[in-house]
């Protein structure tokens, strides 16, 4: 059970988190850990987020459903799933320091040059692409918590409406949610109540920012949906940085 101050401290950080995932489906975890891990231990806060990102994905999915493109989401599951397969198999087998680091720099160059070029003048992806931001994206996902970027690259140079953009990556984000927490439960880190009680305690400021996010990116058109993501990209680039070097 955290202590009031904690919790008060911890309560902004997730609203604030969440509210970026609101708006774009993804962030949370990049952005709520480096300043989590100042209260807690990160053995708390990495279990804690899988289990508010599988809760805030299933609420996004389910507003948004009448705007999944499956055929993108069903391009993407398989390479996912191997992926996952492969960074659940370093996570426990390889010491990895380099690897957040490398993928750190590489989001912040990729959100300073889309911030730099118009979306609208990039070209589409083929979608033989999607092998490719799978495996990524799954192998991400399972070995540092967070591979949302990498499907939001993909799906932002496949589809134009930000809508269908943010409801494919959050039912994607949703599968690989499961994943990471059926990880922690063959670890036994989910079978702490003291770690399942500070998720209930969070509960609130999850709701609160996911409330804030979907309501704020309903007034954004395409351009202004691009250039938000591209600074969530940005700043999610620099918070892996900066957690990998703490």
């Amino acid at each position: 059970m955290p202590d009031l101050l904690t919790l008060a401290l911890a309560e902004p950080v997730v609203a604030l988190a969440y509210t970026v995932f609101g708006m774009v489906g993804f962030g949370s975890t990049l952005l709520a850990a480096p300043m989590l891990m100042h209260l807690l231990p990160v053995t708390t806060v990495v279990p804690t987020l899988a289990m508010t990102d599988l809760l805030a994905s299933w609420s996004n999915g389910w507003r948004l459903n009448q705007h999944i493109v499956k055929k993108e989401l069903y391009l993407l599951l398989p390479a996912l799933l191997v992926g996952s397969t492969l960074g659940a198999w370093l996570l426990f087998n390889l010491p990895l320091k380099i690897m957040p680091l490398l993928m750190g720099i590489f989001v912040t160059l990729y959100g300073l040059i889309g911030l730099r070029r118009p979306a609208p003048q990039r070209p589409a992806l083929d979608k033989r692409w999607a092998w490719c931001f799978g495996f990524l994206g799954g192998t991400c996902s399972a070995l540092f918590g967070a591979g949302g970027f990498v499907y939001s690259i993909y799906l932002s140079r496949r589809l134009v409406d930000p809508l269908q953009i943010r409801a494919t990556q959050t039912t994607v984000l949703m599968v690989s949610s499961v994943m990471r927490v059926g990880l922690y439960l063959l670890a036994g880190s989910l079978l702490d109540p003291q770690l399942l009680v500070l998720v209930v305690l969070l509960l609130p400021g999850m709701a609160l920012g996911l409330y804030i996010g979907h309501h704020v990116s309903l007034r954004l058109d395409r351009r202004r949906f691009m250039q938000v993501l591209h600074v969530v990209l940005l700043l999610s680039g620099i918070s892996l940085v900066i957690r990998t070097l703490l």
